[in-house]
């Protein structure tokens, strides 16, 4: 089986943290970083080991996000990321990101100005390779409720080039309820609704992914692998068909799991969970979706028939519409 050739889908995948190397490279002198020595560049922009916890994860990207210093930076690295995923094989792909994450610093940029770069190179990209590409706009759960809810404008305003809302970042101390009415708003606009819940280590983070489908409306979850904990959970999202966006080397490397050789993602999909498979932050953990396939298939044994089931998954549950994903899927 060839890998690198299987037509993929990939539902969690953050424009932020997809940044080509090379680019990186490019780029990093001109924020005052040098990258000659590649020790130097495992500092500052990847995680290649486990960190004790999210929140040292999400403080590493910082370094990533002080790249987006112009609107072509942001068009081109937009461009660039589609293209890697072309050829990882992937043909619908859904791209995440947070405005307020993204022009973090860089006050010169409104978040109209980052969101039409991104657009353009996304067309340019979806043109030239023949796949499909949908956005998705990430509330930050750090950020204050009126910031949200500006997020939340902005993401229904821009429908014709959002195809769903989010919530991200750390969830311990972050309650995703007093978010509701915002998702609730933007589904009642069309948007679809993921939410990232269940992936942190966490007491309660079995309860974190029913608050999310139950309160904000998220019809997927992204990751939510910490189920694997509770029963009850694990039957609700089989009886509801949520699908997960599990993403598993990103769940090791942030400390959702203790071990890569023992992430429970076999055993969900076996139990009659909706499982997909993503990369989640591929520049900065240095892999790709191939890689995370690989893993699979090396420490899990799953088969050529397995990954054609993730993809069935994916490809139904994805956000963008059916001519799009149908045009890009029989190509």
């Amino acid at each position: 089986m060839n890998i690198k050739k299987l037509p993929k889908v990939e539902l969690h995948r953050h424009l932020e943290l997809s940044v080509r190397h090379s680019t990186i490279k490019a780029l990093a002198p001109q924020i005052g970083i040098n990258v000659d020595d590649p020790k130097d560049f495992a500092k500052y922009f990847l995680i290649t080991e486990p960190m004790k916890d999210l929140g040292s994860v999400l403080n590493k990207f910082l370094d990533t996000q002080k790249l987006f210093k112009t609107v072509d930076i942001i068009e081109q690295i937009s461009y660039e990321i589609c293209e890697d995923a072309h050829n990882e094989g992937i043909k619908v792909l859904e791209l995440r990101y947070a405005p307020t994450f993204l022009v973090l610093g860089h006050d010169h940029i409104s978040f109209e100005q980052a969101h039409l770069a991104i657009v353009r190179g996304i067309k340019k990209a979806e043109k030239q390779f023949n796949m499909a590409v949908g956005l998705l706009c990430i509330i930050q759960r750090i950020s204050p409720l009126n910031i949200a809810e500006s997020v939340t404008d902005f993401a229904i305003e821009h429908k014709d080039t959002f195809i769903g809302l989010d919530l991200a970042d750390n969830e311990e101390g972050f309650d995703s309820k007093p978010f509701s009415s915002f998702f609730l708003r933007a589904k009642k606009a069309g948007l679809g609704i993921t939410v990232h819940a269940g992936e942190s280590d966490v007491p309660n983070a079995p309860r974190y992914i029913l608050e999310a489908i139950e309160h904000l409306g998220a019809t997927r979850i992204g990751h939510g692998v910490q189920c694997f904990r509770d029963e009850n959970v694990i039957q609700y999202l089989i009886d509801h068909q949520i699908p997960l966006e599990l993403c598993p080397t990103s769940n090791w490397l942030t400390g959702a799991i203790k071990d890569k050789n023992n992430h429970p993602f076999k055993s969900l999909m076996d139990k009659g969970v909706l499982t997909t498979i993503n990369s989640d932050d591929p520049g900065i953990f240095n892999i790709d979706l191939t890689h995370e396939y690989e893993l699979l298939m090396s420490k899990y044994g799953l088969t050529e028939k397995d990954f054609k089931y993730c993809n069935d998954i994916a490809l139904k549950c994805s956000f963008i519409s059916e001519e799009k994903k149908k045009a890009a899927w029989s190509v």
